[in-house]
């Protein structure tokens, strides 16, 4: 489940996602999980903003009013890994009667995405 998780939020950060590789990212068994309807595309645009956007300690809120789930965004960090600009940044979902909280970093590669990278 926290691996569905930590996939999520780096699906999430990721700039220039389409919708078909955004439901290839987030799987099945997520969707069952946690987040329904319009939730993934919603995360991802804020979460895509902030990574261009945001300084270190911002939050914003997303929300869906369709499924009633909401959360916010924070930019935790920035830093410098093998050369590259990494952020760590905290997804907190309230989905259902459930509350969600992961911690991903991401990591900017040459073409300008954001992806996942591992601790």
């Amino acid at each position: 489940m926290r691996r569905a998780g930590l996939l999520a939020l780096a699906a999430s950060m990721l700039l220039h996602i389409q919708a078909a590789e955004a439901q290839l990212l987030f799987g099945s068994r997520l969707g069952e999980a946690h987040y329904r309807g319009d939730d993934t595309k919603i995360i991802m645009g804020v979460g895509a903003d902030m990574l261009r956007n945001a300084p270190d300690g911002e939050t914003r809120p997303w929300s869906n009013p369709q499924t009633g789930n909401a959360g916010t965004i924070t930019m935790i960090r920035s830093y410098e890994r093998n050369g590259l600009p990494c952020r760590d940044a905290k997804l907190t979902s309230d989905v259902g009667q459930r509350s969600v909280v992961y911690v991903l970093p991401v990591c900017r590669i040459a073409d300008g995405t954001w992806k996942f990278a591992s601790r």
